[in-house]
């Protein structure tokens, strides 16, 4: 009786991804004579094409750079217990490991406001962290970092058009002090 050779399948890697994996001394040995050596080698050659295919694929997923997308931060500073959450228009702000990025880079930049709490009209009265969903769209975004501190061997990225590379940390570790992909004030927002 021949043994059925296994197919190649799909497993978690532990890391989040899908690895293909084969156990193909098996599927080479599997079936006796002069037949075992050909479903081999067909079964190499389709999983030699599903890996060039998978591979293909990955390269041409999204053009988009990622950095612009929309982001929302986990966590909304609060200037002290008993006021509401909310950024102030003066800072800068990284939410670094962000998963809702590509990039892993949430950057809210200016905002004045929590951008969880948004008014399509006027905040009610009383309440000064309400922000405009296009204030929000306009200041909270995912980005990357550009360029690094002197020395540092850390990869950076490139800016996309619409977008001015700026030093926003000078302090902090060399995994993320350095210039990050900001918008340009001057460019079009409906073109982004």
């Amino acid at each position: 009786m021949a043994v059925r050779p296994p197919l190649p399948h799909l497993t978690p890697d532990g890391g989040g991804s899908l690895g293909l994996m084969c156990n193909c001394r098996y599927a080479v040995s599997g079936f006796g004579g002069s037949q075992g050596g050909t479903m081999g080698r067909q079964l190499l050659e389709l999983i030699g094409y599903a890996a060039i295919s998978l591979l293909w694929l990955a390269g041409t997923g999204c053009s988009s750079s990622a950095v612009g997308d929309p982001c929302v931060p986990e966590q909304v500073p609060r200037s002290s217990p008993d006021q509401p959450p909310g950024f102030l228009a003066a800072e800068t702000y990284l939410e670094i490991s962000a998963v809702q990025c590509a990039t892993r880079v949430c950057l809210v930049r200016n905002l004045d406001g929590d951008p969880t709490n948004l008014q399509e009209d006027e905040c009610p009265r009383g309440e000064d962290t309400c922000v405009s969903t296009e204030e929000v769209e306009r200041r909270v975004y995912c980005s990357c970092r550009c360029a690094a501190p002197a020395g540092s061997d850390l990869p950076t990225c490139s800016c996309p058009g619409g977008f001015l590379c700026e030093e926003v940390l000078e302090t902090g570790g060399d995994g993320i002090r350095g210039s990050y992909c900001v918008r340009d004030p001057f460019a079009d927002t409906e073109s982004m």
